[in-house]
């Protein structure tokens, strides 16, 4: 059963106007059950990536029958809308257009996943669409990994081999309430002296000091690898159906091998029999990272897309706002 909602909605006729409330960090228990309904593996289908980033994009909720529907501010002039989650998605669509006439919106979704771009396309001909290559999740399987077998991971294999070299007495231990305030302050040194230039960049980090202010609410599950009494290097994520989704993972680069080792211990630890995939999330058009996701070897970058039903002429501010 799905939690009492806080989300009024107002019948206008024979439809119901959707009513929308500021997504807060409380409200997670009512929308995570929505979430199951994904069928995209997108990371922005996530309880974890929808609150954490809420304040980034201004993020607003309302249900429309069986289905979440999330709203979402790039900039101080667009308005876009994610696809809804839940049984009555595409029923959910008519309450968007309801609210975008009623509110003289234009319709905008944004991280439209491939599945649903067919259904998009044939009710709404001549839409605009706009796939994002910047914002592509990178998707791997977890066997792949946990094992790293193979040529195509002699990099991986030999940077663990090195940093078990050098470490022999590293460990893994889960993030708990007790040892919270030492990755807090890990994080903040790893800020301090790695700060990247860029609004995005520093948006990242105020998200993962809130997060890591209020761990326990998000609920999530997280490691950390340490050696000789220093944390080396951290990771946060969740798991939604068959997929485990990495939304943080830091680590300090004079440890050579930091990042291997903790992408390796934190399947080792978490990762379970139905657990097929990892979403390591976007690159963010970061090449470095970029060349560091690929070296990995995805099975699959799972394409976002912008989709302008009416109102043309915002493709350029699109463009300069990241959808």
């Amino acid at each position: 059963m799905f939690v009492r909602l806080r989300v009024q909605i107002v019948k206008t006729g024979s439809y119901f106007m959707l009513n929308f409330a500021n997504l807060t960090l409380q409200d997670i228990k009512t929308i995570k059950p929505y979430f199951h309904f994904q069928q995209s593996r997108i990371c922005d289908d996530t309880a974890g990536v929808v609150t954490m980033w809420r304040d980034y994009f201004h993020t607003e909720f309302a249900v429309s029958g069986n289905s979440l529907i999330l709203k979402l501010h790039f900039g101080s002039s667009i308005t876009g809308f994610q696809i809804p989650l839940g049984k009555d998605w595409i029923a959910a669509l008519g309450q968007i257009e309801l609210y975008c006439r009623k509110n003289s919106l234009p319709l905008i979704y944004c991280n439209v996943p491939d599945y649903a771009l067919p259904y998009l396309r044939n009710r709404y001909p001549g839409a605009f669409i706009q796939p994002s290559r910047t914002w592509s999740d990178y998707l791997y399987r977890t066997e792949d990994l946990l094992n790293f077998k193979g040529k195509r991971y002699d990099g991986q294999r030999n940077h663990i081999h090195r940093f078990q070299k050098l470490y022999p007495d590293y460990q893994f231990t889960e993030i708990t309430e007790e040892n919270l305030p030492r990755i807090r302050q890990f994080y903040h040194f790893l800020s301090a002296v790695r700060e990247k230039p860029g609004k995005f960049a520093q948006a990242e980090s105020t998200m993962v000091e809130k997060v890591l202010e209020c761990y326990a609410e998000y609920g999530q599950f997280g490691g950390f690898v340490e050696t000789g009494g220093k944390i080396a290097a951290f990771s946060i994520g969740e798991r939604v159906n068959d997929t485990i989704y990495v939304h943080i993972e830091k680590a300090d680069t004079r440890y050579i091998g930091a990042y291997q080792v903790i992408v390796q211990e934190f399947l080792k630890h978490f990762s379970c029999t139905g657990d097929i995939y990892v979403n390591r999330e976007e690159d963010v058009g970061d090449d470095g990272l970029r060349k560091s996701k690929l070296s990995y070897h995805p099975v699959a970058l799972l394409t976002k897309s912008t989709l302008i039903a009416n109102g043309s002429s915002l493709t350029e501010k699109i463009d300069k706002n990241g959808l």
